[in-house]
């Protein structure tokens, strides 16, 4: 199967993967209805970067369900491919709308201002930011508790929160011994 393997959505998943599609086109819709209000109520929605979600996403997300399929040597899409598949496509959404934010003069995400010139400057996160950032932390991770570094980082940025600052925070909390870190820092362990 290894060379001909070559796996299809069957129609449960295919249900699945067009309702979630539908759901996220209909979130994006409602997202820039909101951001379009608060503009003309000068509340200043403008920085709200909105990504159309088209049909070519949609192929995409089938895409990568057949392609994670493929990687089990599976015959048909199973429901933990699509679940996958919907959280990078959230992630990767996620990165280019904050990316998208970064124009001249702005903060991005990469943790950094564009000057003038549009040339990259990093700046360190304010205070509150990375207080913040700990306290989204330590509320997600119950002491002893040992998780993957990359997962937390990701859902942080799902949920708003710069995935540079998020890397930060875990790094100073490994230096002030809240977490210590296993695997060579792919994995870490909340110890108070």
């Amino acid at each position: 199967c290894k060379a001909k393997c070559s796996p299809r959505l069957s129609e449960e998943a295919g249900d699945i993967l067009a309702s979630s599609y539908v759901k996220i086109r209909d979130d994006v819709r409602r997202r820039a209805i909101e951001s379009a209000a608060r503009n003309e109520d000068g509340e200043g929605g403008a920085d709200q970067a909105v990504i159309p979600i088209t049909v070519r996403q949609l192929e995409a997300l089938i895409r990568l369900s057949e392609s994670l399929s493929k990687m089990r040597l599976e015959e048909e899409v199973q429901g933990q491919d699509i679940a996958e598949a919907l959280r990078l496509f959230k992630v990767s959404t996620m990165a280019a709308n904050a990316a998208d934010k970064g124009g001249v003069g702005t903060s991005t995400a990469a943790g950094g201002n564009k000057d003038q010139n549009g040339i990259m400057r990093t700046a360190l996160p304010s205070r509150d930011e990375m207080i913040r950032t700990e306290a989204f932390l330590r509320s997600r991770l119950a002491i002893g508790t040992i998780v993957n570094k990359q997962r937390i980082v990701e859902e942080a940025a799902g949920q708003g929160y710069d995935a540079t600052v998020v890397t930060r925070a875990i790094a100073i909390m490994t230096s002030r011994a809240e977490l210590i870190e296993r695997n060579h820092g792919r994995l870490f362990k909340r110890v108070k």
